[in-house]
């Protein structure tokens, strides 16, 4: 292969690369090491494209060297086509930089589509296969970087939520849980915290509960208070099923079909009452020390009045 003395002010990042941000702590570390030890590293390797080269992989160790003050490098220029350049750059990043879940999952769906643009057959079994990663993980991996708006990236770059939890929460719940989510995963992370951070087995055991619920709208109203954040835990979802259908019961007990006729009795039955009552008070007097039997009269009389103005 062609071995160039190449400047480094001409090297430009690969246009397929995964990772967006790097720690500059991690590349004073690198830099610090290569400046003890020197750069021993495989040499980088890149492509032409116009007056600048491309680098494949190696972007770390590139800014380590621009931070040292390296000018130029000797490196492999060859020709690589678009597939080529995003696999190899995605195969070192994921041995090697440690990506973050959706780092990876976007660099996954880049080279997919770039074989895809290209015309190659099977590009997920493809990525899977160069990657030595499951044909389903890959697949995964690709769900998530495209489900992932913009809101919901920042939820989890900021660590709240993992982008698979992210994913799970979104396919099931929608925008609104993974924020929900992500709130309960910011306060996992301070150090007073007395919950734990939401896993995608927290949201499958949300969708488990609620799917057990066999009346359909009361299935719709808790999966609503999941989503929003006033179910808590996946524990609470059937208590809370439980509750609001023994209030709909209440609701829909329809009145005894002679309901009209019996309180028109009672009606007369209290007129009749009433004027009996009247009889007898010139005579309550006889009976107010007889073993408490006006004072359990009264109880009674008062019961029976607060009854009637809660009807």
């Amino acid at each position: 292969m062609p071995v160039r003395e190449v400047s480094l002010d001409s090297i430009v990042d690969n246009p397929f690369q995964a990772r967006k941000t790097f720690d500059k702590a991690s590349i004073k570390s690198l830099a610090d090491e290569i400046e003890a030890e020197g750069f021993w590293n495989t040499m980088l390797q890149g492509r032409k494209s116009g007056t600048n080269v491309q680098l494949v992989f190696g972007h770390r160790r590139l800014r380590a060297l621009r931070k040292l003050g390296v000018k130029t490098i000797r490196m492999d220029v060859v020709d690589l086509t678009d597939e080529q350049m995003a696999l190899r750059c995605l195969e070192e990043n994921l041995q090697r930089e440690g990506l973050t879940d959706l780092e990876k999952a976007d660099a996954v769906a880049h080279a997919i589509s770039v074989m895809e643009k290209a015309g190659v057959k099977g590009p997920t079994r493809r990525v899977a296969e160069r990657l030595n990663l499951d044909h389903g993980w890959v697949s995964t991996l690709r769900k998530i970087s495209v489900s992932m708006d913009t809101t919901n990236r920042k939820q989890v770059e900021a660590g709240f939520l993992t982008a698979k939890t992210a994913m799970a929460a979104k396919e099931w719940g929608g925008d609104e849980f993974v924020a929900t989510l992500a709130e309960r995963g910011k306060e996992a992370a301070k150090d007073e915290a007395t919950i734990s951070k939401p896993t995608h087995t927290t949201v499958a055991a949300f969708a488990k509960a609620v799917k057990s619920i066999e009346d359909e709208q009361i299935r719709e109203r808790v999966k609503k208070e999941v989503v929003s954040g006033k179910i808590d835990s996946p524990d609470d979802v059937v208590p809370r099923a439980r509750r609001l259908s023994s209030a709909k019961v209440q609701r829909e007990k329809l009145p005894p079909p002679d309901l009209k006729v019996v309180i028109l009795r009672w009606t007369e039955e209290m007129k009749d009452f009433t004027a009996k009552l009247k009889e007898v008070k010139p005579y309550m007097e006889y009976v107010e020390e007889s073993e408490g039997i006006a004072k359990g009269f009264r109880k009674a009389a008062r019961a029976l009045v607060a009854a009637l103005e809660g009807l």
